[in-house]
């Protein structure tokens, strides 16, 4: 049931991840927690209102009481929230707007190169208002908004259209993910299993076994921080190999253990298989010298060679899930174009979001263009964007991966598919500005819709209210998280607020764009050659495990390759795997059953230590983080 007292409740959270992400990563400086597909903030809200509010109002306040579904709509309101405010957009457009200004000087020469091509509707028009973003206020002096509204209109109308021509993609692919595929989308099963009033896991003493492993050993962590003199718990280590071209980092985080351990196991067996064959790949090829080209942002520590593989194998997994959904697709664009006439209430939603993709597939090639992007290269980059979103997405909701980011970005793809010159300045400056929302994507709010419509399908939920409540989270969330930005930069001044969103953010961008104008790149012959030898590996691996019985490797993990993320985490994933292994063979379903409740007390207990530690970070003024940041 999605009720109006549940859409409220979603809205004030919504609000509430929308200030706390930029006050706790810009101020406070603690554990980014809606920065990554783990929607920390969402699990560690969530446990807290079951734990101390809702059990209270149930006794006590009866009419503030969430049922079960009122519960999993306010947390699909929230998932969606902690795709926005950090890494998902709010600081990263705000960062650049102003970052591209105030860090222009005569040596860069960005006045010269990068400045003469920014369109203006989407820039603040005085340099006061960007320069104080960055200094601060003067005392007596109010902040500008004037000067945002319409600049940032600009941006948020796109944004919005964009959110929902990926939201109608995912509403007319969920079913067959769902019912057909049959994934397992391993994100929802804590919140499933916390919302579960017959049996909730936070009843099991098993529970609070996982939940305090993680809780004290990050909680010691942070008391180190806070006192120096005190030694806490080394979670990770560094290897160094092919003479120290690249390390191997093993490191352990309870968050990913716990998650991980939810993923079937050949797709476990898939990630961390892959990604350790992706590092010493990148070490080999770095130790030899050998390069097909520039540094892809983004892409790091992975080599251009691995980069490409794993978008050659991103773009077969795409146009599988696509091909795979064609005979549902098809009856999607008969029910749309009227051939079939019955308009039962999924069949309306069908044609609503075939026809709104439609919309937002144009209104978002228009938007590119006027930023100065061709035509015809706008809807390439509009089409591979979205193929990278949805792979990105199916990968998600196949592996539930804590913490991923997408081997390579669409304005990269895009530069080697036409060459510098035949896209312009104009052109590479307009792919420089689609940076905040399509380049460091740590998470998505097509991701989280996809585990929210499957959390949507198991609570019975009416997807036309969800999607108001969807629609209301993502207005809420934007405005909440711009307001909370822009204070903080004016208050305390962006150079003083120690992010990268606020430092070197802008000169990536910059600089990256400058270098393809200084030093021209041309159609990508060997980029696109590993990319074919990444697809072919893909389509072989697909082949093996539709013919071989038994075959025992997903071919999830190709795709996956070795952004940042994957590079800090593949080592809790492989134990995660070991453990799970171990227990289905000697233990069997039941006892897998019975010890997966520790695994997810091994998520709870280690957000609820970040959230408190932020608390607790705030108070004493010392950052303190356990999570990737």
């Amino acid at each position: 049931m999605v009720s109006l007292k549940s859409i409220i409740i979603g809205i004030i959270f919504c609000i509430l991840i929308g200030v706390l992400e930029p006050l706790n990563v810009l101020y406070i400086h603690g554990s980014p927690l809606a920065a990554d597909y783990s929607t920390g903030w969402a699990i560690f809200i969530f446990f807290i209102y079951i734990l101390l509010f809702n059990q209270f109002s149930k006794k006590f306040i009866k009419k503030l009481y969430l049922t079960p579904s009122e519960l999993i709509t306010v947390y699909i309101m929230m998932i969606v929230a902690c795709a926005i405010p950090s890494w998902g957009f709010t600081m990263n457009l705000i960062g650049l707007l102003g970052g591209i200004f105030y860090y222009a000087t005569p040596t860069n020469r960005w006045d010269e190169m990068i400045h003469p091509y920014l369109p203006s509707h989407l820039f603040p028009k005085d340099y006061k208002t960007i320069w104080y973003l960055y200094e601060g206020l003067p005392k007596n002096t109010k902040i500008p908004w004037n000067q945002w509204i319409t600049p940032l209109f600009n941006w948020y109308i796109f944004i919005i259209i964009f959110y929902f021509l990926l939201i109608f993609l995912i509403l007319m692919l969920s079913k067959q993910w769902i019912e057909r595929e049959k994934l397992t989308y391993p994100l929802t099963e804590p919140v499933i299993e916390m919302a579960n009033e017959e049996n909730p896991i936070h009843k099991n003493k098993l529970f609070y076994l996982g939940f305090l492993i993680p809780f004290i050993l990050y909680s010691l962590i942070g008391l180190s921080n806070l006192f120096p003199i005190f030694k806490g718990p080394v979670l990770s280590k560094s290897l160094p190999i092919f003479r120290r071209s690249i390390s191997l980092i093993l490191s352990v985080r309870f968050e990913v253990i716990g998650l991980a351990f939810l993923i079937p196991k050949d797709v476990l067996l898939s990630v961390w298989l892959f990604a350790f064959i992706f590092i010493l790949e990148t070490g080999f090829l770095k130790m030899t010298g050998y390069s097909i080209g520039m540094f892809l942002p983004y892409s790091d520590p992975a080599c251009e060679e691995v980069a490409f593989q794993s978008f050659g194998a991103l773009m077969i997994l795409s146009l599988s899930c696509l091909w795979f959904a064609r005979r549902h697709l098809k009856q999607i664009f008969l029910i749309s174009i009227g051939k079939i006439k019955d308009m039962e209430e999924e069949k309306f939603l069908y044609k609503i979001s075939f026809w709104g993709f439609i919309f937002c597939f144009i209104f978002s090639v228009w938007w590119i263009s006027k930023s100065g992007l061709k035509l015809s290269i706008s809807i390439y980059f509009i089409i591979i964007t979205i193929l990278i979103f949805l792979g990105l997405t199916r990968i998600i909701s196949q592996t539930g991966l804590a913490y991923y980011r997408a081997p390579i970005i669409p304005s990269a793809v895009t530069i080697y598919t036409f060459g510098s010159k035949l896209i312009g300045n104009q052109g590479l400056v307009s792919l420089g500005l689609t940076f905040p929302w399509a380049a460091d994507i740590r998470t998505s709010v097509m991701a989280s819709t996809s585990n929210g419509l499957k959390l949507a399908n198991n609570f019975k939920l009416n997807l036309n209210k969800l999607l108001l409540g969807i629609f209301l989270s993502i207005i809420f969330t934007l405005i909440s998280s711009t307001i909370t930005v822009l204070f903080l930069a004016y208050k305390f001044g962006g150079i003083n607020l120690s992010s990268w969103q606020f430092g070197y953010a802008s000169s990536f961008m910059a600089e990256y764009i400058k270098n393809i104008m200084r030093d021209p790149v041309i159609f990508g012959k060997k980029q696109f050659l590993f990319a074919i030898v990444g697809a072919l590996l893909m389509i072989l691996i697909l082949l093996a495990r539709s013919k071989i019985p038994g075959w025992p490797i997903s071919p999830i993990g190709l795709t996956i390759g070795i952004p940042h993320p994957i590079y800090h985490t593949w080592f809790s994933i492989f134990l995660a795997w070991i453990a799970k292994t171990v227990i289905l063979k000697y233990g069997g379903a039941k006892v897998y059953s019975t010890v997966k409740i520790f695994f997810l007390g091994m998520v709870f207990g280690s957000f609820t230590a970040a959230g408190l530690w932020i608390i607790i970070s705030w108070l004493t003024k010392t950052p303190i983080s356990f999570t990737l940041g």
